[in-house]
């Protein structure tokens, strides 16, 4: 993308909303678990360079002797500290702080999150009482074991032999290793399963070119086979096990894709569907979750209004059918975790910068996935280019604003990614396929696999389908398998996944060379 359009769009009216940061997100200092009668810590965790965690027996003190007052959902507090006591914990000193508490009927813990006052408003003062009670921290008061097995070394070994996607730029043993092995000993001093999160599998791309179809195939078949197999093999050495939670993105981002809210919901459905045949009876392990589960269950619920995020007017390009739930999930999502105050806009004008890099990014896999829909039939292509940047813009908005949900809802959890990271932390990036289940090929006559080292075009099932070729399975888009069947060098077809229990429940293509070119032979 030229620098023109950038300076064009960094200056288009489109994207008013978000230009000053009123989350709530910017607002939360700190989020911790203590214990209802001593106030003794379970659990804390500092944002934007406070230091609750390091004076915290000053802290509490002063959250002992501070007014609190209930405010109107079940079990939920606030308390007000002055700016002299508050100056000392934050960074940016001068300010009153509000803590906000919840205690949960189930715990015996109390849970809390420190923010600060600024913009007051009533969606402010719901999300922070549902992100109390959302986020998981339940198990924070769990029994510390002492003199245990290095289960958290074999957990990071494990990982990095096995899951670890490592890229020229890989940092695991400059800082990443270690930060992985803090992580993982949350769970493995408390002897519970090691949970972990990896936002991914959204829908089948827009583009069929890449992908058969809109519902879940082969690929997300061995995605899932491999994740499963991973917390066989975590059991064996570590006893309680792992866990992986699913954290689809679907709903994030289908409008900007080019993929309606229903077919989201049908693939996701569908996903479950194929996940439940594949595990073994009474595994538990992966988990899903979504936008809709994590804002539209618990008690909290009942007192939110749609009027109080009425104001967010998210930009639809793509001609995608909206969803009502599905609308009302972004609204919150971009009003409470976007954090972009105009920096963005600013950032993709440096040259050099790396927010400029992932802008191009998605702009150039977005021009190849959305030139395909019919909604674009009639744009010329200088049009189709400027609606494409806004595209990407809003994409990365919206991606950082889930990073940030993510980040306040699964405190504790190990954080995969299926995107190239440098393994520094607190990402971690993983092979979702192994070469052994399927080899991802650019040819099917050369075999050879295409380098994945930008963020984007990582192999995904869904940005590719499956090919079945003699006994080897590969993962290619659907283009190049139709296009090697009209040469007539290959002949074959796609074959619908099996409704039994079989190791063919994916659909994939089956293909058969016709005959060797002088070249192959």
């Amino acid at each position: 993308m030229s620098k023109s359009s950038e300076e064009t769009l960094s200056e288009n009216p489109a994207f008013a909303y978000g230009l000053n940061d009123m989350s709530t997100f910017s607002k939360v200092l700190c989020l911790y678990t203590r214990d209802r009668e001593s106030f003794s810590l379970y659990s804390i965790h500092d944002k934007q360079g406070s230091t609750f965690s390091d004076y915290w027996d000053e802290f509490s003190n002063h959250l002992r002797t501070a007014k609190s007052r209930k405010i109107g959902w079940l079990g939920v507090t606030e308390a007000l500290i002055k700016c002299e006591p508050a100056c000392k914990f934050i960074k940016t000193g001068g300010s009153a702080i509000k803590v906000t508490e919840f205690h949960k009927k189930t715990e015996e813990q109390v849970r809390g999150l420190i923010s600060t006052i600024e913009n007051e408003n009533e969606f402010n003062d719901w999300l922070v009482a549902h992100i109390l009670e959302q986020t998981r921290m339940s198990l924070d008061h769990s029994f510390i074991f002492t003199n245990r097995e290095n289960y958290a070394g074999q957990f990071t070994d494990y990982f990095a032999r096995n899951l670890k996607n490592t890229t020229s730029n890989d940092q695991w043993e400059a800082g990443g290793r270690d930060q992985f092995l803090q992580r993982v000993k949350y769970f493995t001093d408390r002897n519970l399963t090691i949970q972990c999160i990896l936002p991914a599998f959204p829908c089948k791309s827009s583009n069929f070119e890449k992908v058969h179809g809109a519902a879940p195939d082969k690929g997300e078949e061995f995605a899932l086979r491999r994740l499963i197999s991973a917390t066989e093999e975590v059991q064996n050495f570590y006893p309680p096990g792992m866990k992986l939670w699913i954290v689809s993105d679907g709903h994030v981002f289908s409008d900007c894709i080019g993929v309606d809210d229903d077919v989201v919901d049908d693939y996701t459905k569908s996903l479950h569907e194929l996940y439940q045949k594949i595990v073994s009876p009474g595994t538990d392990a992966i988990g899903f979750v979504g936008l809709k589960e994590l804002f539209f269950t618990g008690e909290t619920m009942s007192a939110f209004d749609e009027g109080m995020v009425q104001e967010i007017d998210l930009p639809h390009y793509t001609g995608s059918r909206i969803g009502g739930d599905s609308e009302l999930c972004r609204q919150i999502l971009m009003k409470g975790f976007d954090t972009d105050d105009g920096r963005l806009r600013q950032q993709i004008l440096i040259p050099g910068h790396p927010r400029l890099h992932l802008f191009r990014g998605f702009s150039r896999f977005m021009m190849e996935d959305l030139s395909h829909l019919a909604h674009f039939k009639n744009y010329s292509r200088k049009h189709f280019k400027k609606v494409v940047s806004k595209v990407a813009f809003e994409m990365i908005k919206r991606n950082d604003a889930y990073s940030n949900l993510v980040e306040l809802i699964f405190p504790h959890h190990m954080r995969f990614s299926i995107h190239a990271h440098t393994n520094s932390g607190p990402k971690f990036g993983i092979k979702l396929i192994s070469t052994e289940q399927c080899k991802t090929v650019k040819s099917l006559d050369g075999k050879e696999e295409p380098s994945c080292e930008d963020l984007l075009h990582i192999p995904t099932p869904w940005h590719n389908c499956v090919v079945k070729m003699e006994n080897d399975y590969y993962l290619s888009k659907s283009k190049i398998v139709l296009d090697a069947i009209a040469s007539g060098r290959y002949e074959g077809s796609w074959k619908a996944g099996s409704e039994g229990y079989d190791k063919d429940i994916g659909g994939h293509y089956v293909m058969k060379r016709k005959f060797r070119t002088q070249k192959q032979m």
